[in-house]
C-alpha cells in the first residue's frame, strides 16, 4: 500500500513505473546526501585557496588532480573485494573519518598550504562517491529505464548541491568557515542509512563488481586484475571507451579554463566573505540545472536523443566563451560558470552516464574507474598546464595578475578545444549505436532463404524422381541419368546411389524414346556415365527430322488416345520434350501436358516449359499454381522464366476478381525474381488497399529486400502503407503480432537492425526489450516512433514512451 502511494506522489512529476517507486526515491535521497557535503566541502576548498594563495596558484591546484590516480587503484582494488554495499560503506566511513580530520587541523593550523591538500582531498572525494553512484545505477537499470528516470534521481544530486550551497551561504556568516566541515560530517552520516535501506530485501549486497541483472554474463572463474593500468588497458583495447575517454577528457580541459576564468575575475571583483559568496554562488546555479534535471532532462534525451544531448553542453560553452572575451567582467563570470555547472550537472552528466549502460557490467566498472576517477581529473591536470603555459607565453613570468589580454587568449583556446569536443560527440553518438547493436540478438535469417541458398534443391529433386523412375519406368530412368551428366552432376556417390542392384534388369528399349540411346549405346545402370563426345551424338540424333517426326508420331498416338494414354507414357513424353530445342514440333504438343489433370505428369510438363521458356506456357503455369499438388513445380518452372514474366505476373496479381488461388503464390514468385519491377508490382498492388492478400506481399516484399539490400524502396509509399498497418493493430498481445510491421520497417531502414530489433522483442525480457526499443530509438523517423513506440512499450509492461524528434 506504501509503494502504492509512493508511485501516485512521484508519478506526478517522474514517469515511473510500479515497483521503482521505492527504488528511485532511495537513490534521489543518496544522491542528495553526497552532493550536499560536496558544495559545503567545495565552496569552503575554493574560498581558502583564493584568500590563502590567489587565483594564481589555481593552474598548480589544477595540476595537482594527478593524485587522483592513486585513489583510482586503490579504488579499483577494493571493488573487485568488496561487495557493492561494503564498498559504499566503507567509503563513506573513510571520507567521513577525513572530514573530521580536516576539520581539526583547520581549527588548529594556520598553514596556508593545508588549503592545496585539502583541494586534493576534495577532489577524490567527489570522484569516487559520484563513481561509485552511477556505477550503481548502471547496475540496476537497461538503457530504456534509465532513460525515463535518470532525471528524477539524477535531480537529486542537483537539489543535494543547491541546499550544500544555501546552507553554506548562510552559515558562514555567523561560523567559523572550517566548522561548515561538522555540517558536511552530518550529511555523510545520513548517506550511510540510505546505502543500509538501499541493500535491504534486494540481494544485491553479495556482488562483487557484477550485475543484478540475469541476463549479464557468467563470471570470471578465475581471478580479475583490477588495478590501475589493467583499467586503462581495458579501455585502450575499447574503440568506443576510448572515444568516452577523449570525450570527458577534452570536457575536463573546457572546464578547467572556464573555471581559472571565472575565479580569477570574481577575486579581482573583491568579493568579501568568499565562502559564502561561493556558497550562494554555486548553489545558485545549480537551481536552474535542478529544475532542468527533474523536469527536463529524462524528457528531452527521450524526444530528442543522445546526440542534442551531448551537444548542447559545448556549444552553449563556445557562445559564453566569446561573451568572456569580449567583456571579461563579473556578470560574464558568473554567467559562463553557471552555464558550465548548470549543463554539466543536468544534461551532459545524465547524457553521458547513459553512454555507459550497453558496455558488459565486468569492462564497465573498469572503465568508470579510469574514466571517471581518473581522466575527469587527469583532464583537469592537463587544463593546468596549459593555463600556466598559456600565462607563461603571456606575461613572461608568474605571478602577474591576468588581464584582459589572456582571458581573451584562453577564450580563444577554449573555442578550438570545444570544436574537437563537438566532433567528438558526434562520433561517440554513433559509436554509442553500435554498442547498442552488439547487445541484440545475431542476424536475422529467414528459413526459406537458408534452404535456398545452401541446398542445391533442383538437383536434389531431380535425384529423388531417378530413384523413384528406377522401378517405374526404364526410360524415364534413362533420361533422368541423362539429364543429371547434361548438368555435371553425376558424381561417384550420386552413380552409387543410383545404381540398382545386379538383379535389376537393365532399362529395356520399349519405345521411340529409347532408340537413340541404344543406339549410341547409351550405358546402363552399372555405369551411368556420359562423356562430352556421347552428348554431342545424342543431341544430334534428337534434332534428325526423321527422329521428330517420329516423335511427333509417338506424341499424337500418346496424347490423341480417347484415354490419353498411359501416365507413365506421357510422364516420359513429358520429360523428354525438355531435352528437345525450342524449335521442334514436339515442343507444340507441351500444352497439352501441361493442362493434364495428373500431378505426375504436369511435374515433367512444367519442367520441361520451365527449360524452354517459351511465353505461350507462362499463363497455362500461372493457373496451375492455383491447385496445391502442382504448386511447387509450377512455381519452380516460372522462376525460370526470370524478369521477363513479371509484367504477366503483375497482370494476374492486379486481377482481384478472376485471380482465384493464384495471387498469393504470385506475390511469393515475384519475391523469388527479386528485381526492382518485381517489386515495384507489389507496392503497387499493396498501395491499392487492403485485398486479403496484404502480409502475403509484405513478407514477398521482405524476402525481396533481403535477397537485394541495395535496392531502394520509396519511403513515402511505405510509410503511408505502415501508417495504416498500425493504425489498423487492435490490442497486441505479443511481439509476434508485429511481424508485419517490422517486415515493412525493414524495407525503408537497415534491415538487420530491425530484425535484430525484433529478435530481442520476441525474447520479452526486459532488458531484451529495452535494449530494442533504444535502437529503433536511434533508427527510425519520428512519426513512425510516435505509432510504434507506445505499443513496444506496452509488451514491457509499462506505460508509453515519447518519441524524439
Amino acid at each position: 500500500m506504501a509503494e502504492g502511494r509512493l508511485h501516485r506522489i512521484l508519478s506526478a512529476v517522474v514517469k515511473i513505473k510500479p515497483g521503482e517507486a521505492r527504488l528511485a526515491l532511495l537513490l534521489f535521497a543518496y544522491f542528495f546526501l553526497i552532493t550536499a557535503p560536496f558544495n559545503i566541502i567545495k565552496s569552503l576548498r575554493d574560498a581558502s585557496f583564493l584568500e590563502d594563495l590567489g587565483p594564481n596558484f589555481l593552474p598548480y591546484a589544477y595540476a595537482s588532480a594527478l593524485v587522483v590516480g592513486l585513489a583510482v587503484s586503490l579504488h579499483a582494488r577494493l571493488q573487485a573485494k568488496l561487495s557493492r554495499r561494503g564498498l559504499l560503506r566503507s567509503t563513506l566511513v573513510f571520507f567521513l573519518l577525513l572530514d573530521l580530520a580536516f576539520w581539526a587541523v583547520f581549527s588548529t593550523s594556520d598553514w596556508k598550504w593545508w588549503t592545496l591538500l585539502y583541494w586534493m582531498w576534495a577532489n577524490v572525494f567527489v570522484v569516487v562517491l559520484t563513481t561509485q553512484f552511477w556505477i550503481l545505477v548502471n547496475d540496476v537499470f537497461n538503457p530504456r529505464e534509465a532513460k525515463r528516470l535518470i532525471g528524477f534521481f539524477g535531480s537529486g544530486g542537483i537539489l543535494g548541491g543547491v541546499a550544500g550551497g544555501v546552507l553554506t551561504g548562510f552559515a558562514a556568516r555567523w561560523m567559523n568557515s572550517h566548522d561548515l566541515l561538522l555540517l558536511s560530517a552530518a550529511f555523510l552520516l545520513a548517506a550511510l542509512a540510505v546505502v543500509a535501506a538501499l541493500f535491504t530485501g534486494r540481494g544485491w549486497g553479495a556482488l562483487a563488481g557484477g550485475s543484478p541483472r540475469p541476463e549479464g554474463p557468467p563470471p570470471s572463474t578465475g581471478p580479475s586484475k583490477v588495478g590501475f593500468w589493467d583499467c586503462a588497458r581495458s579501455v585502450r583495447k575499447s574503440r568506443y571507451l576510448t572515444l568516452i575517454g577523449a570525450v570527458v577528457m577534452v570536457t575536463g580541459i573546457v572546464s578547467t579554463f572556464i573555471d581559472w576564468q571565472s575565479k580569477t575575475i570574481i577575486f579581482q571583483a573583491g568579493r568579501a566573505n568568499l565562502t559564502s559568496f561561493f556558497g550562494f554562488f554555486n548553489s545558485g546555479l545549480l537551481v536552474f540545472a535542478f529544475l532542468f534535471q527533474l523536469v527536463l532532462t529524462s524528457r528531452f534525451i527521450e524526444r530528442f536523443g543522445i546526440r542534442l544531448g551531448l551537444m548542447i553542453y559545448p556549444a552553449v560553452l563556445f557562445f559564453m566563451s566569446f561573451g568572456i572575451a569580449v567583456r571579461p567582467d563579473l556578470l560574464f563570470a558568473v554567467g559562463i560558470k553557471g552555464s558550465d555547472k548548470a549543463l554539466s550537472y543536468s544534461l551532459n552528466q545524465s547524457a553521458r552516464e547513459l553512454l555507459y549502460i550497453p558496455v558488459v557490467p565486468e569492462l564497465k566498472y573498469r572503465a568508470k574507474i579510469f574514466i571517471d576517477m581518473f581522466l575527469n581529473r587527469f583532464s583537469k591536470a592537463i587544463g593546468g598546464l596549459i593555463l600556466l603555459v598559456l600565462i607563461l607565453l603571456a606575461y613572461g613570468k608568474f605571478g602577474t595578475v591576468a588581464g584582459p589580454g589572456v582571458l581573451a587568449v584562453v577564450s580563444a583556446v577554449s573555442a578550438g578545444f570545444i570544436v574537437l569536443w563537438m566532433v567528438l560527440n558526434a562520433r561517440l553518438d554513433r559509436a554509442y549505436v553500435r554498442e547498442v547493436r552488439l547487445q541484440l540478438a545475431k542476424k536475422w535469417e529467414r528459413p526459406d532463404t537458408l534452404i535456398s541458398e545452401r541446398m542445391d534443391v533442383e538437383t536434389a529433386k531431380l535425384i529423388v524422381d531417378a530413384l523413384e523412375s528406377r522401378t517405374q519406368s526404364p526410360t524415364l530412368f534413362a533420361l533422368h541419368l541423362y539429364d543429371l551428366a547434361r548438368r555435371r552432376k553425376l558424381t561417384p556417390e550420386i552413380k552409387s546411389l543410383l545404381a540398382p542392384p545386379p538383379a535389376e534388369p537393365s532399362p529395356s528399349l520399349s519405345n521411340p524414346l529409347m532408340e537413340s540411346e541404344e543406339a549410341l549405346g547409351m550405358p546402363d545402370a552399372h555405369d551411368p556415365a556420359l562423356s562430352a563426345e556421347m552428348d554431342a551424338e545424342i543431341r544430334e540424333i534428337l534434332a534428325l527430322d526423321s527422329y521428330q517426326k517420329l516423335m511427333v508420331e509417338y506424341a499424337g498416338r500418346i496424347l490423341d488416345a480417347p484415354s490419353g494414354g498411359a501416365e507413365t507414357a506421357r510422364m516420359e513424353l513429358a520429360k523428354a520434350i525438355g531435352l528437345m530445342d525450342r524449335g521442334s514440333p514436339l515442343v507444340g504438343r507441351l500444352g497439352d501436358l501441361l493442362d493434364d489433370p495428373s500431378p505426375a505428369v504436369f511435374q515433367f510438363a512444367a519442367e520441361s516449359a520451365g527449360r524452354l521458356r517459351d511465353r505461350e506456357f507462362v499463363a497455362l503455369l500461372v493457373r496451375r499454381l492455383a491447385d496445391p499438388l502442382s504448386r511447387g513445380d509450377a512455381r519452380a518452372a516460372l522462376e525460370k522464366y526470370g524478369e521477363s514474366i513479371v509484367g504477366t505476373l503483375a497482370d494476374f496479381l492486379a486481377d482481384r476478381e478472376g485471380g482465384g488461388g493464384v495471387r498469393g503464390p504470385v506475390a511469393s514468385l515475384l519475391a523469388g525474381i527479386g528485381t526492382s519491377e518485381a517489386a515495384e508490382a507489389l507496392l503497387e498492388e499493396l498501395d491499392r488497399g487492403p485485398s486479403g492478400l496484404d502480409e502475403d506481399i509484405i513478407d514477398a516484399l521482405d524476402r525481396i529486400r533481403l535477397r537485394n539490400p541495395a535496392l531502394a524502396f520509396p519511403g513515402d509509399a511505405v510509410r503511408a502503407r505502415l501508417a495504416s498497418v498500425l493504425a489498423a493493430f487492435g490490442p497486441v498481445s505479443g511481439a509476434a503480432d508485429l511481424l508485419p510491421v517490422f517486415r515493412l520497417l525493414g524495407l525503408i531502414h537497415d534491415h538487420e537492425d530491425i530484425f535484430r530489433a525484433y529478435q530481442n522483442l520476441l525474447k520479452g525480457t526486459k532488458d531484451s526489450i529495452g535494449y530494442a526499443i533504444e535502437l529503433l530509438d536511434h533508427t527510425l523517423d519520428p512519426e513512425t516512433k510516435s505509432r510504434l513506440f507506445p505499443r513496444l512499450d506496452d509488451l514491457a509492461g509499462g506505460g508509453a514512451a515519447p518519441a524524439r524528434t
